[in-house]
């Protein structure tokens, strides 16, 4: 995220010194003389401005929070209203989630740091849903929206470091929750390396083990780190700096995590105990592909025996996962849509998985031909996904911009990349193109790109008369490496069976 600093104008509303007294300032220029008459330091004005709104929020607001808050000028406010009643109902578009609509608002309250992060995260959502700050989007950027959320940023940074310099047990969890909002508020702005950043600023703190007694604190930070985990997972298949996208996660860049048969009593039990199986599932990926590239010594026998408990694993959940639906069937009916889809996404992910760890072995490409029904379930659970927010949100331009938790996006690129039957194909590319958004990492303009790259590759060798792609004329790894302007993408690839990497140029559209 870039940094300039060239302030000239100060705010109309008086010096956050002044609000934060409660009385009116006399905006003298660079420090007030009410601040410094009384020996006070003044903190400085906002000296960027939001451009009035030409449309309401989406939902009509209350003003729980933005009462609660004084100090704050109307901007700060305006944000917040925005943050409450339009990027959460936004960020938790598939699943509850207690890191959104719970303890970042409770944070807001007691902690400037989260707060400022949270009014910068708010401000550049309203302008990436003006278009400006969209890939596909043609709107020429709205610079007042850019630097008043870069001023509140700094600000929260700032904040932050005078705060990580105390020695509050409470101060864990505030970092941790700024680096959450961080990496959200980089995605949008399609930032990847400052994203990557605070990600990993996270991970590192929540893998430096310090004793907490606090209870809160220690309930805090175990809701903070399933949610590292959750953005953690599937960032295996991007690399930082750049936008790198790899069709097999990098050594290292999943760990393997404790994992048991825990009852499913809930649709967040159910999602949770997935979760850590998908986990699991990529870390075993990883292994096979080093096997594959000659970088581990793991016999083939031991990664046979590992791929057999993960299939057994991943077994035991589809039955208790019928078991539940089954048992809980007299009141789906009342289920909201969001616990609807949020058993959707599970169902879906259950597929992807399946013809993902089935084929993890297979150097050939053409297991992948047996997961013909579990790919056309994907196909279907997604574009009833998909339906189900029109329901909610009324049209498909309505719908959510950007979701933190993965939904369709990874199982639609899947079947994009190794589902080799056309017809198939083709519905997952309609299914990712008539829904603009991101996914954490996931976005759904490349992910389109990136499977339009692909499948030109394999259909040149397809073969006329019955539409079958050979051994030899499939994808078995790829690399994609976008272009900093977004206008191309490199692919390298190599084929199945084949020895070298070749690579591709292709525009994206």
């Amino acid at each position: 995220m870039r940094r300039q600093r060239a302030f000239t104008h100060r705010s109309r509303n008086g010096c956050r010194t002044c609000r934060s007294r409660h009385i009116k300032c006399d905006e003298t220029p660079n420090a007030c003389r009410n601040c410094t008459s009384t020996g006070r330091k003044c903190d400085g004005y906002n000296h960027y401005r939001l451009p009035s709104r030409k449309t309401p929020p989406l939902s009509k607001p209350t003003k729980s929070l933005i009462l609660s808050l004084p100090g704050l000028e109307s901007d700060e406010r305006r944000c917040l209203q925005f943050f409450e009643h339009n990027t959460i109902p936004m960020l938790v578009g598939y699943a509850d989630s207690e890191v959104w609509q719970r303890l970042v608002l409770q944070m807001c309250h007691r902690e400037p740091a989260v707060c400022h992060a949270v009014v910068a995260l708010s401000a550049f959502h309203e302008d990436y849903e003006r278009g400006s700050m969209n890939l596909t989007s043609k709107t020429k950027p709205d610079h007042r929206h850019h630097h008043f959320a870069l001023e509140q940023y700094n600000r929260s940074m700032a904040m932050l470091r005078r705060r990580i310099q105390s020695n509050d047990p409470q101060v864990r969890g505030i970092t941790l929750m700024c680096c959450i909002v961080f990496v959200i508020l980089e995605l949008l702005e399609g930032d990847y390396t400052n994203a990557f950043a605070h990600l990993h600023q996270g991970l590192n703190i929540l893998n430096t083990h310090q004793p907490i007694h606090h209870q809160h604190a220690l309930a805090t930070e175990r809701i903070l780190a399933r949610a590292f985990l959750h953005l953690k997972t599937p960032k295996a298949y991007w690399n930082g700096p750049d936008v790198v996208v790899t069709g097999h996660p990098p050594k290292g860049s999943v760990t393997e995590v404790a994992y048991e048969n825990t009852p499913i009593d809930s649709i967040a039990e159910a999602k949770e105990r997935l979760r850590l199986l998908m986990n699991n599932i990529f870390h075993f990926q990883s292994l096979c592909n080093l096997f594959f590239r000659g970088e581990t010594e793991a016999p083939i026998l031991t990664l046979s025996a590992k791929q057999r408990t993960l299939q057994h694993n991943l077994t035991d959940i589809t039955l208790d996962l019928k078991t539940f639906i089954s048992a809980h069937k007299p009141n789906t009916s009342l289920w909201t849509l969001r616990e609807t889809r949020s058993m959707d996404v599970i169902l879906v992910h259950v597929a992807t998985l399946t013809s993902m760890l089935g084929c993890c072995l297979d150097t050939t490409e053409l297991g992948y031909d047996d997961f013909l029904p579990e790919f056309t379930r994907i196909n279907d659970l997604c574009e009833r996904i998909i339906a189900s927010f029109v329901t909610e949100y009324g049209s498909y331009e309505n719908l959510p911009s950007m979701i933190t938790d993965v939904g369709v996006l990874p199982s639609l690129f899947w079947t994009g990349v190794r589902c080799r039957d056309a017809e198939i194909r083709e519905k997952s590319l309609q299914l990712l193109k008539v829904w603009p958004h991101r996914e954490g990492f996931y976005d759904s303009y490349l992910i389109w790109n990136i499977c339009r790259g692909l499948i030109a590759i394999e259909d040149e060798g397809r073969e006329s008369e019955t539409g079958f792609i050979p051994q030899e004329a499939r994808v078995h790894t790829h690399t994609i490496e976008v272009a900093e302007d977004r206008s191309l993408m490199v692919i390298r690839y190599v084929m199945a069976g084949g020895d070298g990497e070749m690579e591709r140029v292709v525009l994206l559209e």
